[in-house]
């Protein structure tokens, strides 16, 4: 090889090299059955891609960032609740309205806003017994109405446009609006590729289940510093010993999650359980204790999604997550290194999945947690908004997408 050429080469291998260093990542490095055995890879970067570019246009987005909220509409059908109980899969969306409304993000004149929120709830449409494909009528009617009395839907076919979705409920009936799924925003509850979902559009809302109780004698409406889980907690629980390697709890409703009752059910080191058609809440009710002393939580794919509020809990408790799904959207995606702060395997590595955690360094595993602890603030609701909660970097993923919008 020419002089030059061989010069160039080896500066083009050490750039890629450099780079390498700076992330972990899994490499594979041999094959069982159907499984790959990976090797991690030290990192020496931070949780985010780019803290700096992050940071600036976050700023921006406080500053800038206005919305209009749709007025009226069908009380069965929109977001007009106060109830402060919402849990399950309605939580996220409950904290999302309740949070927009008490944010600097509002307007009341939509010429200057920058995107349209249609508050669209399913959540009031649960219960009826009503007629074949009434919640779809509904929604396609409300949404309609509004493209006749505004003519800011026009303008883009509701591409400057969102609405929360964040159950089957709300798939199914925003169907009937063909403009709605295609051009609008979606903010979904622990999306999957393999669904309507689309990835560049939508973006992805971590679930939670509620809101943890304000200390005794606060009003919950008066408690600016209320958050969402860990319940309040002592310091000795807040860092327990991580005894156990592994924790997780749930219903064996998918075939990655019926595989770790196969290969773990019972073992000493993971703190796993089946529990059948139990809610979530109770569920976490019941093991806080497991989760607290577990080294990783796995977060497994369900019928669905990805363990609902397991992603959530996870930070919360300062547990480690195992992340095994082969289609889900991770959230904050584009923000956030995952892989400083989280283990992100395929679903066929259920077998192998004990191997590999084992064969994570105590140090390593401690810069892992500590980056959990780091990013933990970006996935926690509160009652009036907070700087750099869940809710603000939902609302910097919508000012990013703002962009793609033709006027």
């Amino acid at each position: 090889m020419p002089p030059l050429k061989a010069l160039a080469a080896l500066v083009i291998f050490l750039g890629i090299a450099s780079i390498l260093l700076q992330q972990r990542y899994w490499l594979p490095l041999s094959s069982k059955g159907k499984s790959t055995l990976y090797g991690l890879q030290q990192s020496t970067a931070g949780v985010h891609h780019s803290e700096e570019f992050f940071l600036l246009n976050y700023e921006a987005m406080e500053k800038d960032l206005k919305v209009f909220v749709y007025p009226g509409g069908n009380p069965k059908t929109c977001y007009h609740s106060i109830d402060k109980k919402l849990k399950s899969n309605y939580a996220s969306e409950h904290y999302f309205f309740m949070n927009l409304r008490n944010s600097s993000f509002l307007t009341e004149n939509p010429d200057e806003a920058h995107l349209f929120f249609i508050p669209l709830s399913c959540q009031p449409m649960e219960d009826q017994d009503a007629l074949p494909r009434y919640k779809e009528m509904v929604i396609q009617n409300y949404v309609r109405a509004l493209t006749i009395k505004y003519p800011y839907w026009n303008r883009t076919l509701g591409a400057d446009h969102f609405f929360v979705s964040c159950h089957g409920i709300g798939n199914r009936a925003t169907a009937a609006f063909p403009f709605l799924l295609k051009n609008a925003i979606r903010l979904v509850c622990s999306p999957s590729y393999d669904s309507n979902y689309i990835p560049h559009k939508d973006v992805s809302l971590p679930q939670i289940l509620e809101l943890s109780f304000p200390p005794e004698g606060d009003g919950m409406w008066n408690d600016s510093t209320m958050e969402s889980l860990p319940i309040q907690l002592s310091p000795v629980e807040t860092r327990p010993p991580r005894t156990k390697l592994c924790f997780w709890a749930g219903s064996p409703n998918s075939e990655v999650r019926k595989n770790l009752r196969v290969h773990y059910k019972g073992l000493e080191e993971f703190e796993i359980h089946f529990v059948e058609n139990v809610k979530r809440a109770l569920v976490l009710d019941t093991f806080q204790k497991e989760i607290h002393r577990s080294k990783f939580c796995i977060c497994p794919r369900g019928k669905t999604q990805v363990g609902g509020v397991c992603l959530a809990e996870s930070m919360a408790f300062g547990c480690v997550p195992v992340i095994m799904s082969d289609y889900y959207d991770l959230p904050f995606n584009d923000i956030l290194d995952w892989n400083a702060f989280s283990v992100i395997l395929k679903e066929d590595d259920v077998p192998i999945m004990g191997e590999i955690l084992k064969g994570i360094p105590e140090d390593m595993f401690e810069k892992m947690r500590q980056n959990v602890h780091k990013v933990s603030k970006y996935f926690k609701w509160h009652f009036r908004p907070v700087k750099y909660d869940e809710f603000h970097m939902v609302m910097y993923e919508l000012w990013k997408r703002r962009h793609i919008i033709r006027y």
